[in-house]
């Protein structure tokens, strides 16, 4: 069985954030998950702590960037 590669599209300061990205992603087919650190749940960021990264299969990467850039504009 093929092991897929995942890779980080996306880095949110908090776990709604994270949500809203997720949704978004989902919403268009492309399936997604967080990853985070452990003082995500305190609702602040500390070097790098509390951050959540967005991961999307790496075949799904260039769809998802595309979407989360269209958001921006």
């Amino acid at each position: 069985m093929k092991e897929t590669k995942l890779v980080e599209v996306y880095k949110a300061y908090g776990e709604l954030e994270a949500q809203v990205i997720r949704g978004k992603l989902e919403t268009s087919g492309i399936r997604a998950i967080f990853q985070n650190e452990a003082l995500g749940t305190l609702g602040f960021v500390l070097d790098g702590l509390g951050e959540f990264k967005i991961l999307v299969a790496e075949q799904d990467e260039q769809a998802a960037r595309e979407i989360l850039e269209s958001d921006e504009e």
